[in-house]
């Protein structure tokens, strides 16, 4: 059975504790992740920067739920992951859960219309509904006029726009974004995040970016550094006043 989150403003969205993780055995071992720590909170979009393989993308997956750590805890607005069986982390994404990354990950053959339902009908929600679910999302996104033209007739941009109206049309309570702009140029990257930034400001939403995209880091609240499989600092984003005290109680 799926379990739904009921948020609180005032509650910690993720909390990652002590949290190890390492692939291959004996020598060959890596050690990707060291004991992180780290929380995000509602109503933020949290930054996760850090060179090549030191380990974003790997914290990404165990958050999500789709790898299992070595050791140490991963809780979703106070939910412990490690306590729901493989089928209930599955049905506990699809409720909670939405994902958003560099490469678009577009089905060709389908509408951008029907791209977009596709985590509705997933859910077994009815055709008709998950559509007009879809075209609000798209229109949001500023491709309402474009419902039923398929992916490889939109530029890049408009590509991850409707990437993203997939991830939202569920309303997830955390949204996970693996370098989201990196293939696209300034303008339409930072369009991107104007997108982002709207949906993060509610107390019960979350959303964590892993970028090396410096000029999207006004768009964030807080930036955390990960180096060799730790977090190696947590501190306010640049440029971030103008969005603080927004949400109430969340900022500061």
């Amino acid at each position: 059975m799926a379990t739904t989150i009921v948020p609180h403003p005032m509650r910690t969205a993720v909390e990652v504790s002590e949290l190890r993780k390492g692939f291959g055995e004996g020598r060959m071992r890596i050690d990707v992740l060291r004991g992180v720590e780290l929380k995000a909170r509602g109503g933020e979009i949290l930054l996760l920067v850090g060179p090549s393989g030191c380990g974003k993308t790997t914290l990404l997956t165990l958050i999500a739920g789709l790898l299992e750590p070595d050791s140490g805890t991963v809780k979703l607005w106070g939910e412990p992951l490690e306590l729901l069986s493989s089928e209930e982390k599955t049905a506990f994404r699809k409720e909670n859960v939405g994902f958003v990354f560099q490469q678009f990950n577009l089905i060709p053959t389908l509408t951008i219309r029907e791209n977009a339902a596709i985590p509705l009908l997933i859910r077994g929600m009815a055709e008709k509904q998950a559509f007009a679910r879809a075209a609000e999302m798209l229109d949001r996104v500023g491709l309402g006029n474009r419902l039923t033209e398929r992916p490889g007739k939109l530029s890049g941009g408009q590509q991850q726009r409707v990437a993203i109206a997939r991830a939202l049309v569920g309303d997830p309570k955390l949204l996970i974004c693996d370098e989201p702009t990196a293939s696209l140029d300034g303008e339409t990257g930072a369009q991107v995040m104007e997108i982002l930034r709207a949906n993060a400001l509610h107390p019960d939403r979350c959303t964590i970016v892993v970028t090396h995209d410096h000029r999207i880091f006004k768009f964030g609240d807080r930036i955390a550094q990960m180096r060799d499989g730790t977090i190696e600092s947590l501190e306010d984003a640049p440029q971030t006043e103008s969005v603080r005290g927004i949400v109430p109680g969340v900022r500061g």
